[in-house]
């Protein structure tokens, strides 16, 4: 709990009981001793007002138990939980000053001990402090998600200037391909420039986006693998092993580029000692897993795109890739993300 909602809970617990002290004080009770009535009216409702506040507070986080169509329900079972709860507490209280303390004129006098207006006010002060409470809770959420917007705004922004900065002028590029393919005879080379330019065109459509669908994504990344597989032949074994139904889920775009990429770049791959990538799916994950041979001389990094990955995936979705690392193999683990 934090402290910003513990001095909040006293301030307002504090404020209701000097606020109740005006209207107590009219009327007749005032000849039965003002002082000892304000002390008494304020040690009571501060009481219950402080209990149900950090009551309510701790119900909201721990329990949301009703689904929408038992919101109003669920609220009104807190209230009356919370009024329950204070009303023990406030009686029990009472008594055992009492006990105590000879002098009757800090307990509750016996003609307020009147069941259902106790019960009455414990209620009033309950639904009170669990309106404030739901009031400040609104207000710090909105301010999370503000937070997380603003974050992933900026998240999205270094995935772009990256992008960028790895691409040399892709229209120019994407146009010199084109030409290329146009004037060469040689079907290899056709095919070769071909799945260059479906690579290209996707990074300039899809860059920008926050999500596509792994149907989109795999389509991509076939495209991305018939270029290393060309470059590296036999020294890289790649299997993709993917359910049908998984294809409309989503993830954020050139992801799966950027694992076998980091793959590719930190491992060793000979024909001797080929470098295995599978790409494959289980009941909660997709799993990107390659052989682990680093390299002796590691490839400079600074884990930007991992760990960009990782924020991305907990700003869009909530929750978090998965990273395993053991001596043969390295596997990431992106959370299966249904429309």
């Amino acid at each position: 709990m934090s402290k910003q909602y513990r001095i909040l809970g006293v301030i307002i617990s504090l404020g209701i009981g000097l606020a109740v002290v005006p209207i107590k004080l009219t009327g007749d009770d005032v000849q039965s001793g003002g002082f000892f009535l304000a002390v008494r009216t304020i040690r009571y409702t501060f009481t219950a007002g402080i209990l149900a506040f950090f009551l309510h507070l701790w119900l909201n986080r721990k329990f949301t138990m009703f689904s929408n169509d038992y919101l109003y329900l669920g609220y009104l079972i807190k209230i009356i939980f919370v009024a329950i709860i204070i009303f023990l507490t406030s009686i029990s209280l009472d008594f055992l000053l009492l006990s105590f303390v000879k002098d009757s004129s800090l307990t509750i006098p016996e003609e307020d001990l009147n069941w259902y207006l106790l019960i009455s006010r414990c209620i009033l002060i309950s639904a009170l402090q669990f309106f404030i409470v739901f009031y400040l809770q609104f207000l710090g959420e909105s301010h999370r998600r503000n937070l997380e917007i603003e974050r992933l705004k900026q998240a999205q922004l270094e995935a772009n200037l990256s992008n960028l900065k790895e691409q040399m002028s892709p229209h120019f590029l994407f146009n010199t391909l084109n030409t290329l393919s146009a004037i060469t005879q040689d079907k290899q080379v056709k095919e070769y420039v071909a799945e260059i330019a479906i690579v290209y065109r996707y990074m300039l459509v899809h860059n920008k986006l926050n999500l596509v669908s792994l149907e989109k994504e795999l389509s991509f990344t076939k495209s991305y693998l018939y270029i290393i597989k060309t470059r590296m032949g036999a020294s890289i074994s790649i299997q993709i092993r993917v359910e049908e139904n998984l294809m409309q889920t989503k993830m954020p775009p050139l992801t799966l580029q950027l694992l076998l990429e980091n793959a590719i770049k930190h491992n060793v791959a000979s024909v001797s000692s080929p470098l295995r990538i599978e790409i494959y799916n289980d009941r909660v994950y997709l799993v990107i897993r390659n052989s682990f041979i680093p390299k002796k001389a590691p490839y400079y990094s600074t884990g930007v795109g991992l760990n960009n990955l990782m924020h991305r995936y907990q700003l869009l979705f909530a929750r978090n890739i998965v990273i395993e690392k053991d001596l043969t193999m390295f596997t990431v683990k992106l959370p299966i993300i249904k429309s």
